[in-house]
């Protein structure tokens, strides 16, 4: 008895995980609502030079220089921009003082936005969030 409602658990808890992850229709509607944000927690003012990719075109579609003050956060571009065709992937490539790097962003719902940020000690990163 003990055997047959442990496998009966485990079989209603798998489909719970299935249906769940399988389920998520946010991760198929387009949302291009997406900002590229800059945050500097330093102590002095940094230029960031982002480049923004539309892969879908292959087009740049933003390529700026930006000056971020101490403490400062700020949009510096939004994907709706480029009005992309249902769900594209934008690259996001970025470089401030010596670092650089790359983060990719998709304009579904499940996607946030993407930051780049100058941490006290001069190093920097970018993230997103992701449903």
């Amino acid at each position: 008895m003990r055997d047959r409602l442990l496998k009966a658990f485990c079989a209603f808890a798998a489909i719970l995980l299935l249906t769940g992850c399988m389920g998520n229709q946010k991760t198929f509607q387009p949302n291009s609502d997406h900002s590229v944000n800059l945050e500097n927690q330093g102590s002095e003012s940094a230029t960031f030079n982002i480049s923004v990719i539309q892969n879908a075109t292959d087009e740049t579609v933003h390529n700026q220089s930006h000056v971020v003050g101490p403490g400062e956060n700020r949009e510096v571009y939004n994907t709706d921009e480029a009005s992309p065709n249902g769900i594209e992937t934008f690259e996001i490539h970025w470089t401030v003082r010596n670092e650089s790097g790359q983060v990719n962003i998709r304009t579904n719902h499940c996607y946030g936005d993407a930051d780049i940020v100058l941490q006290e000690d001069g190093t920097a990163s970018s993230h997103y969030s992701i449903c």
